[in-house]
């Protein structure tokens, strides 16, 4: 069977992440990147993202489609922030939305992890750089000097003299300068590693079909809680069951979990 042809938006080489979990889905990868993506919004803020996450993620696949006349797109998009249970700890957040414009179906796979370099900081000498620099694990990945409003701003620099250079040209009129690792995705292997991760998902929900409407996509939605404590038999509040849903047709079943979990897990018993 020939391999259907899918086109990729990206100016920072995702391709090498995605391309061989789409293979195994019967797609042959092609990049696009005759649309500047960062016009959807930059890590550094030169340009805000206008839409939400999810939403540029599909405006990417769309745009894909549109410029190519592929029926296939694929749009990626990575966010970083805290850690959403222990806010000391950085969190990376990556989507993927493949999108038929033939059916007008959007499938999503996300994924979020704990395992990324994401970290910034202010220094105020070569050597607290340089320390910063190391934790950063430069130069496999690159780091971004200064913010989009600093005259000495400079994005992807990988290279030790390099960063010396940039940073004794910054202290000759700063006293401190801004610090920050680049999250773009050519710039950061840990990163690359996670979008891969995300497409291992895309591959699970593309080779899974709705059992009404039977497009790609049906998967888990939700956890629903109530799993009953195995001391006292009240329901706690973890999982019973999940919820997998259809994003088309929103044709939806529960597939049952454990039904008890120990009294550690227990809002009654362990309060």
């Amino acid at each position: 069977m020939a391999s259907q042809k899918i086109v990729l938006l990206s100016c920072h080489q995702k391709e090498l992440a995605v391309r061989d979990a789409l293979a195994l889905c019967g797609f042959e990868l092609t990049t696009y990147d005759g649309f500047n993506t960062d016009n959807l919004g930059t890590f550094t803020n030169e340009q805000q993202r206008p839409l939400s996450q999810m939403e540029t993620a599909l405006k990417k696949a769309q745009l894909a489609c549109e410029y190519t006349g592929s029926d296939f797109g694929l749009g990626s998009e990575g966010s970083f922030g805290p850690h959403p249970q222990v806010h000391l700890l950085p969190w990376n957040y990556e989507v993927l939305a493949f999108w038929d414009h033939h059916k007008q179906h959007v499938v999503y796979a996300v994924h979020g992890t704990a395992e990324t370099n994401f970290a910034s900081q202010k220094v105020s000498s070569i050597d607290e750089a340089m320390l910063f620099a190391k934790q950063a694990q430069f130069p496999s990945h690159a780091l971004i000097i200064g913010n989009h409003n600093d005259a000495f701003f400079q994005k992807g620099v990988q290279d030790e003299i390099e960063l010396h250079r940039q940073l004794t040209l910054a202290f000759q009129t700063e006293s401190s300068v801004w610090l920050e690792t680049d999250m773009r995705a050519h710039m950061n292997p840990t990163r690359m590693k996670a979008i891969a991760q995300t497409a291992q998902k895309l591959h699970a929900l593309l080779n899974s079909q709705c059992p009404t409407c039977s497009l790609p996509g049906y998967g888990l939605s939700k956890y629903i809680p109530g799993a009953l404590c195995m001391t006292c038999g009240h329901a706690s509040q973890r999982p019973k069951a999940e919820q997998w849903q259809c994003t088309k047709c929103l044709f939806t079943e529960e597939k049952q979990l454990n039904t008890h979990v120990s009294a550690a897990h227990c809002d009654f018993c362990n309060p």
